[in-house]
């Protein structure tokens, strides 16, 4: 008896290949994973839940609704069907990057108790700034707190909107998000195993680097044909 073949249920990401949104809690490392591509945020971000949209040109992190990140994207349609599988919702349209108008800038010289303020508000900096000019950079709900031009820290915006542009030498800021710390360099031992830890997440290296000592590091930027940025320097055996 010669039966029909029945072909095999497909998602709309898996048929085509349509964006996803998942949320994700960043880890203390700071980095995240989404089907094999890496989404470096930096440990300033540690704690904080943020919405990956993923598609298959570009991957957009977005943090209380408000696009913090853009990298290209190295998923496939394969990719996004498996992370519909695992529970991720069909996404909307791609966010856009705030008009300028909607961004407002200050600087500011963090005090001795690592605060700054904003008109009638104190935000927190951190003692690690004591001392330093920092950017505030006020996107809506949130407050990204800049250090030589770098992401350091990103807190809750105590001012409305509409208070921004008047607080004492505001001006308006640009529509690119603000650039994240540098990648990190650690050393480590492999273990008999052949895996490391860093920052609490587990990295098989490989038995033939037993008991050796590496060099990892990360990095933002991507490369055609390689799914992760995540390498390791060998630096010969260690006994």
């Amino acid at each position: 008896m010669t039966g029909r073949l029945r072909r095999p249920r497909r998602t709309p990401a898996a048929t085509a290949g349509r964006a996803v949104e998942v949320d994700r809690l960043v880890p203390s490392s700071g980095n995240l994973w989404i089907a094999g591509q890496q989404v470096w945020l930096g440990p300033a971000m540690t704690g904080r839940t943020v919405r990956l949209w993923a598609g298959l040109k570009q991957v957009h992190v977005l943090l209380d609704g408000h696009r913090s990140k853009t990298l290209p994207s190295r998923l496939d349609a394969r990719d996004l069907a498996r992370v519909a599988a695992a529970g991720a919702q069909p996404a909307g349209p791609p966010p856009l990057p705030p008009a300028s108008g909607d961004v407002t800038e200050v600087d500011r010289t963090v005090n001795a108790s690592g605060n700054v303020s904003l008109g009638d508000h104190i935000i927190s900096a951190g003692l690690p700034l004591t001392g330093q000019h920092v950017t505030l950079r006020l996107d809506g709900p949130v407050a990204h707190i800049l250090a030589g031009g770098v992401l350091a820290r990103t807190v809750t915006c105590p001012v409305p909107p509409e208070a921004g542009p008047r607080l004492r030498g505001a001006r308006p800021g640009t529509a690119q998000p603000p650039r994240l710390p540098a990648p990190l360099v650690v050393t480590r031992r492999v273990s008999v195993r052949g895996a490391i830890m860093v920052g609490g997440q587990r990295i098989q290296v490989g038995l033939a680097h037993a008991r050796k000592t590496v060099a990892g590091y990360r990095r933002t930027r991507h490369h055609p044909g390689r799914r992760r940025d995540q390498h390791h320097r060998h630096r010969g055996p260690d006994h």
